[in-house]
């Protein structure tokens, strides 16, 4: 049996470009045309969370373009390349494509994305747990390897990157605007990496209360505005917003591990995942509860949380 195991000692080496898109106007245009756009909390249906400035829009999702036009960038050749040099994979399969758009902002803790897990994704699991699934280390036998790759379109104070290629204990690599076109292809479901704080500093924390229905549209004149209940709240020059793209690629090793992938021989089931969770606490003497549904047994939620939470100084995402 095939099985995809990466271990945190491991990570896929980043790999910076100068150049993300040979077609950089034509991300431009399809960066405009997606607006108006909606708060993360509304794009992700989740009313608990907050926005705090954040807009996205899906470009693609599943595997599969969910935004006409945007096709030649997600199958973008430069990213798959970098994939394959950075993961060792000859397989390279783009999942997901999205544009974020950030106001200004605090400098964010840093944080991994949300890990993929084979049989465990959002649909199967809460998307909550799914941060300390990751962070437990517990569950590398059935992660499934992700290239994310970020370029920034933006030119404005602060919103640096900053990343972690070789862990919290060495030393922080950080790429700086003015950016246009540029991009990082690394391993953020396991390198830890953060934005700096975005903007003017005294302006930095006046968007945290963005409602969850706000809206970012974009004017004739190239203004940003962020509309809540068909009011304007706050006018931006287009250069002052933060636009980034992320894509992500599952990268399989040939095509026998894509193979083993697809046919599900070696998936998690949520059983067995609380399996996992719980033989690990026993071994450890933590006292616990077995779960009832994972979607409405709050102990269950706050115990694996603050068990396998991130490390002091970060944040579950």
């Amino acid at each position: 049996m095939n099985k995809i195991v990466r271990s945190k000692s491991l990570l896929a080496p980043p790999i910076r470009m100068e150049k993300a898109f040979d077609d950089a106007d034509g991300v431009m245009a399809l960066i405009r045309r997606g607006a108006p756009y909606k708060t993360l909390a509304a794009v992700h249906k989740d009313k608990e969370q907050k926005s705090g400035g954040w807009f996205r829009n899906f470009w693609a999702l599943g595997g599969k373009v969910a935004f006409d036009g945007a096709d030649p960038f997600f199958f973008n050749p430069r990213f798959i390349e970098a994939a394959k040099t950075s993961f060792r994979a000859e397989v390279i399969r783009p999942v997901a494509m999205m544009t974020n758009l950030n106001l200004p902002a605090p400098e964010a803790p840093f944080h991994l994305d949300l890990p993929f897990f084979r049989g465990a994704q959002n649909k199967e699991v809460p998307s909550w747990m799914l941060a300390p699934m990751g962070y437990s280390g517990l569950f590398h036998e059935w992660a499934i390897p992700v290239a994310s790759a970020i370029t920034w379109f933006y030119d404005g104070i602060g919103g640096e990157f900053e990343y972690w290629p070789d862990g919290l204990g060495q030393p922080s690599r950080t790429e700086s605007p003015p950016y246009f076109n540029r991009s990082v292809l690394a391993d953020n479901e396991y390198m830890y990496h953060r934005v700096g704080g975005i903007g003017p500093a005294d302006r930095q924390k006046s968007y945290d209360d963005v409602a969850y229905d706000a809206t970012l549209e974009l004017t004739d004149d190239d203004k940003w505005h962020v509309m809540e209940n068909g009011k304007l709240r706050e006018a931006f020059d287009f250069g002052q917003v933060r636009v980034s793209v992320l894509w992500k690629a599952h990268c399989f090793k040939d095509e026998a591990e894509a193979a083993s992938y697809d046919d599900h021989s070696h998936d998690l089931t949520p059983q067995l995942v609380a399996d996992v969770f719980c033989a690990d606490m026993k071994r450890r003497g933590i006292s616990y509860q077995e779960p009832g549904d994972f979607y409405t047994d709050v102990a269950w939620k706050e115990k694996i949380l603050s068990v396998y939470g991130p490390p002091e100084g970060g944040q579950n995402y």
